[in-house]
């Protein structure tokens, strides 16, 4: 189930996973407005944000690959190919890289690693995916214990509050 991200009180520590900054970059039609507001809370520093590199990099390479699927009018599999055998066409998206800009600029907290020898442990212990499992370790690295994210697998975390985006 989870919290409604809209109601995330003032002042809370919120590690924010890369599918709200997904959700507002693709303007989602369900999603994008909810996480847009919540993204403008942090930035005006009534919540604090925070991040690991790989949430960057989640977002950096869906962004990219997507780019190359709406300019190339290729499947998801076929992009990435595409990009392989034609890395110049990254220099052709400038949203891409006006997209990374934004994410880079904003009042986010980076934890940094490396956090792979404790996401082994919590993968095996929540039954999560190896990214997932790097974002909790994260967050208790940073003793955070709210994240802003649609993924229902962080419920199975029970010391975390999960705030989800509503429509």
């Amino acid at each position: 189930m989870g919290l409604t991200l809209s109601r995330l009180p003032s002042d809370t520590y919120v590690f924010v996973d890369s599918n709200i900054f997904l959700y507002v970059f693709f303007k989602h039609s369900v999603y994008g407005d909810s996480c847009r507001e919540f993204l403008k809370r942090i930035e005006s520093g009534e919540i604090l944000g925070f991040i690991d590199e790989f949430v960057q990099n989640e977002v950096f390479h869906k962004l990219m690959v997507a780019a190359v699927v709406s300019r190339k009018r290729l499947s998801l599999p076929d992009a990435v190919s595409y990009i392989k055998r034609n890395p110049d066409i990254l220099k052709t998206v400038p949203e891409l890289w006006q997209a990374c800009e934004l994410l880079k600029s904003m009042d986010l907290e980076v934890i940094p690693g490396p956090l792979f020898g404790e996401s082994l442990v919590l993968s095996e212990e929540f039954q999560l995916l190896a990214t997932d499992a790097i974002h909790v370790a994260a967050m208790q690295k940073a003793g955070i214990e709210n994240i802003a994210s649609n993924d229902s697998d962080y419920l199975r975390v029970k010391s975390f509050r999960v705030w989800r985006p509503m429509h």
